[in-house]
């Protein structure tokens, strides 16, 4: 698959979920700038913004960020300022045809704090000459250890977990 196919691919999986969760979604199809699904709840009278990152590549190492294996997805220099209540993204994982992929629903401010933590440290450690880049990743260890992974009830009302608001990644504090 091409990466536009890979994209499409997630969201469509997205939208399903959404829907067996009992919210009422529908896709933007590139109509709403860093929207790809529009989530509405009725029960609560809410609406939600999703933005879909999708890969299909197998989890890796990358010692800088820790010995543990990570999913990760490319991002962009404006995620580091995208901080909205009502923004969160999906990350998918494929995982062939046979099987469902895994869902990492993550608030908008957590994603803006990790990508421009991680983006600081990068440069220093890599790049300490001031060099920069506008790309970026998201890593989302395979173990999970934040609870994303299925974490529909976000979008169903439920309060964002405390581990969910705060970044604490070993490397932030690290000079």
């Amino acid at each position: 698959m091409d990466s536009t196919q890979i994209g499409l691919t997630g969201e469509f999986y997205t939208l399903a979920q959404l829907m067996q969760h009992g919210l009422v979604a529908t896709l933007t199809l590139g109509n709403t700038k860093g929207v790809d699904i529009l989530v509405s709840n009725p029960e609560l009278n809410r609406l939600y913004k999703v933005e879909v990152k999708t890969g299909n590549r197998p989890p890796a190492r990358e010692s800088l960020f820790g010995e543990e294996l990570h999913h990760a997805w490319p991002m962009g220099a404006k995620h580091e300022r995208i901080d909205d209540d009502t923004l969160f993204y999906c990350f998918v994982v494929l995982r062939g045809t046979d099987e469902l992929p895994r869902f990492f629903i993550v608030p908008s401010a957590y994603v803006a704090a990790y990508v421009r933590e991680q983006h600081a440290y990068w440069v220093r450690k890599k790049h300490p000459s001031g060099a920069d880049t506008t790309m970026r990743r998201f890593r989302i260890p395979v173990s999970d250890p934040l609870g994303f992974e299925g974490n529909w009830g976000l979008l169903a009302g439920d309060p964002i977990p405390e581990r969910q608001r705060v970044l604490d990644e070993p490397w932030v504090s690290s000079p």
